[in-house]
């Protein structure tokens, strides 16, 4: 199950448990050092411009999720990561959108993700390009790791630097632009009943 809205869309628990997985993801399993407050992992990019995604077991309980932000606004690349630019101007485009904050937890399904990207990752990011293709964005942008990177090409998804990687906190990372395709996939009407019928 996919729901996407605003925080001012979603119901208030739908948040409150979003910032409860974004903590227990980021901050517990990764240790990522992240703002905090009350024990939720939330920052100054939780604004009412952004888009949630987040997809449901059929327990109701959040498996994944995602933020995704205007590039025409102040968002993450721009502010935290002008290392990954390469020199070059941060992009400022109505078509695109910053995609950050993508969480999955596999834990229960068991999925692998050492060779490819987990099913859970692929209907997520599947279910944000439908979204951003039927609301006119052309292209997502987000700061991930080079393996990251490779196990997105493999899996056929249209990506590109941005420029060249960079070290962040340690980690090899690059700014990748991913192309939304123009066409839909066979299965993307019932997609999009089930997104639809959670945002309003």
């Amino acid at each position: 199950m996919i729901t996407i809205g605003g925080r001012n869309d979603l119901a208030p628990e739908a948040v409150s448990e979003m910032h409860q997985f974004r903590y227990e993801i980021f901050v517990r399993r990764l240790g990522w050092a992240l703002p905090l407050a009350g024990g939720i992992e939330r920052d100054e990019y939780d604004t009412d411009e952004a888009i949630y995604v987040l997809a449901r077991d059929m327990a109701g309980r959040i498996t994944a999720c995602a933020r995704l932000l205007p590039t025409t606004t102040r968002c993450m690349l721009s502010d935290l990561f002008g290392v990954l630019l390469g020199g070059k101007t941060v992009p400022s485009d109505p078509a695109m959108l910053e995609l950050s904050r993508f969480a999955t937890s596999v834990r229960k399904t068991g999925e692998g993700r050492v060779l490819s990207l987990s099913q859970p990752t692929m209907d997520l990011l599947d279910a944000i390009l439908q979204y951003a293709r039927k609301h006119g964005t052309e292209r997502l942008i987000l700061v991930t790791s080079v393996a990251i990177e490779r196990l997105m090409l493999r899996a056929g998804y249209d990506t590109h630097r941005l420029a060249a990687p960079a070290r962040v906190d340690g980690n090899l990372c690059v700014a990748l632009i991913i192309e939304v395709p123009a066409e839909c996939s066979g299965a993307e009407p019932e997609l999009y009943e089930q997104i639809e019928s959670r945002t309003h």
